[in-house]
């Protein structure tokens, strides 16, 4: 007796990503884990450990042309994460703090912190100027913060170069 809104034969895979095979369960626009997992391992053997197409194949159990397929969007998928801008680099913010330090004598990053709601250590963490409580420097901003940041200084967001 067949479960109500299950199939018997699950429908081939509509996602190019996808492996299609039983346990598959990638919708239209997305991914499924088994799949993306699959895309990795082999993505991994061929551009990682230095394996071929074929090699990495018959390591897998799939075929050569699936294998192909499935590293080339592994490497598109990498190369589009390049071009994502969610955060930019601490001392952009850092060298634009010190160029409105230097125009407004009056201002302080005390003040800077005062303005933003938190405390001059938190900002001084936020930025980079001090260690985080594990010890290591901030290297990145969230361009939300950042954008924070500078109308804080009275500026608009566009003028820090990636906000």
């Amino acid at each position: 007796m067949a479960t109500p809104g299950l199939t018997e034969e699950q429908p081939p895979a509509v996602n190019p990503s996808s492996f299609g095979g039983s346990d598959c369960r990638c919708g239209p626009s997305r991914t499924c884990r088994s799949c993306t997992q699959r895309r990795l391992g082999v993505w991994r053997l061929v551009d990682i450990d230095g394996l071929t197409c074929e090699q990495a194949s018959a390591c897998v159990g799939l075929a050569v042309r699936r294998v192909r397929v499935l590293v080339a969007h592994e490497r598109d998928r990498r190369e589009l994460e390049l071009f994502k801008l969610n955060s930019i680099p601490t001392n952009r913010v850092r060298e634009f703090l010190k160029r409105e330090l230097a125009r407004d004598p009056e201002l302080t990053r005390a003040e800077l912190a005062h303005r933003l709601g938190m405390h001059q250590a938190d900002l001084d963490r936020q930025l980079g100027y001090e260690p985080t409580r594990t010890g290591k420097r901030q290297r990145r901003l969230g361009i939300p913060a950042a954008s924070r940041i500078v109308m804080a200084l009275g500026r608009a967001p566009y003028e820090l170069d990636g906000c």
